[in-house]
């Protein structure tokens, strides 16, 4: 089963402590710790990269740069001549560790840029000190001529701050921005009542959104999905969005540090792991099949269930135990959804 790319979770650890992660290993229910040495650990991704062909691995945590290891895994990636994405905090953006970065050795930079307001980044983040960190971070690489993209995750708290906070990237030099709706999961489902914004909140932001994109000429990805019952995204011309891709070759299927294999990022659900099963053995197992199909009964009917496909099943899941369940957004505002039929 051909794969365009897989995430690569280098690491569970992390120097910040996000009101909204979802990281698996931070929900209620346990989760495998720990992780394979380096020879291990390339021997798992070669096997991922031969089985599924995948020509992009996004390089994830946990902060991937605490890892001692993770130049060794980007040189083998490069070896490979695989495009490698780094999804990191930003805080670990000290000159020896550009210098073993740069030049031209990573694709796209993928740094979380939580507000303007450096009280409310750092708030968000968990560490006083992040928002200065990441912001120099981003002025460093665009110096460098690296390409970076900003990441908004959008709450309760940050919301109020978002034309600053996009205006602030385009500032940067940022060549792209993501705007992502709170998801909740991990520590973030503890943080729900506290972060989680309303439909009307959200599509105001994103009509200012619409604007700042064509205002600034940078462009803007919504990829967390946006329920259809929910929100109008036809009456936007220059952002994109995103639904979940479970099942597809855009699928983004994770390997976690000991080499378990998970249908998304956000998904607590274990398949198997890379060292002892095949691939396409992971990808058309039962416990896929059933992820895949799962919708909630609350989207029967729907016109729109084939494309959105109940939301996001793996917040489901990790939030109620239910992959079959409803999206916690959707759940939280379902008495506001229009389902044409």
């Amino acid at each position: 089963m051909k794969q365009r790319s897989f995430v690569f979770e280098v690491i569970q650890a992390c120097n910040h402590d996000c009101l909204h992660c979802y990281n698996a290993w931070k929900n209620a229910a346990p989760y495998p710790a720990g992780q394979l040495d380096t020879p291990t650990t390339l021997t798992a991704l070669s096997k991922m990269l031969d089985q599924t062909g995948a020509a992009l691995v996004s390089l994830s945590g946990g902060e991937p740069l605490l890892r001692p290891d993770v130049f060794q895994i980007v040189d083998y990636l490069n070896s490979r001549r695989v495009t490698v994405n780094l999804i990191s905090n930003g805080s670990q953006f000290i000159p020896a560790n550009l210098r073993r970065l740069l030049p031209d050795r990573i694709s796209i930079f993928e740094l979380p840029l939580l507000s303007a307001d450096r009280a409310i980044h750092d708030r968000m983040s968990g560490s006083e000190d992040a928002f200065d960190r990441v912001t120099m971070a981003i002025a460093d690489l665009k110096a460098a001529r690296q390409r970076v993209v900003c990441v908004f995750v959008a709450t309760n708290l940050n919301l109020p701050t978002w034309r600053e906070t996009a205006e602030l990237a385009v500032a940067l030099g940022a060549d792209g921005i993501m705007f992502n709706r709170f998801n909740p999961g991990g520590r973030g489902f503890a943080n729900l009542s506290m972060l989680q914004a309303t439909p009307a909140e959200l599509q105001a932001a994103m009509d200012e959104a619409e604007m700042i994109s064509g205002e600034y000429q940078i462009p803007i990805s919504c990829p967390i999905a946006m329920p259809p019952c929910l929100f109008d995204t036809a009456r936007y011309q220059r952002l994109t969005f995103g639904f979940c891709a479970a099942g597809t070759e855009r699928a983004y299927f994770t390997l976690d540090p000991l080499g378990n294999v998970r249908p998304c990022n956000h998904s607590p659900r274990i398949l198997g792991n890379i060292l002892q099963q095949d691939f396409d053995e992971l990808a058309q197992s039962e416990t896929m099949r059933e992820f895949m199909q799962a919708r909630p009964p609350f989207c029967g009917g729907c016109k729109h269930e084939k494309v959105c496909l109940g939301g996001c099943k793996a917040a489901a899941e990790a939030c109620h135990g239910c992959v079959g369940g409803m999206d916690p957004f959707l759940a939280a505002f379902a008495g506001e959804a229009t389902k044409p039929r």
